[in-house]
């Protein structure tokens, strides 16, 4: 991966005000990904709405990390349910016509 299509956790950690821990936390439960880039941890940037999603749950609501997880695990659950009947209706609207 470059260097150009990931940020640095301190980075991100500084500017959204949350502590390493939270990121280490949700990279061990498999939330989301870091990547090492020149000895630097980095977040890959398709990872990043994920990730300002999770720290506004945090951080706003005052959930913590456990409860992420969980929500993270529905929320994907859903995401996968909508494609699953988007699929199914373009199937059906085949044999309507």
């Amino acid at each position: 991966m470059k260097a150009d299509q990931a940020i640095s956790v301190d980075d991100f950690c500084i500017y959204h005000n949350v502590q390493y821990t939270f990121i280490d936390y949700l990279a061990d439960a498999g939330l989301i990904n870091v990547t090492q880039i020149n000895k630097v941890r980095c977040i890959p940037l398709y990872e990043i709405q994920k990730l300002e999603r999770m720290v506004r749950l945090h951080t706003q609501l005052e959930i913590n990390e456990a409860g992420i997880a969980t929500i993270s695990n529905l929320l994907e659950r859903i995401e996968g349910m909508q494609q699953e009947m988007k699929y199914l209706r373009s199937r059906l609207h085949i044999y309507e016509d």
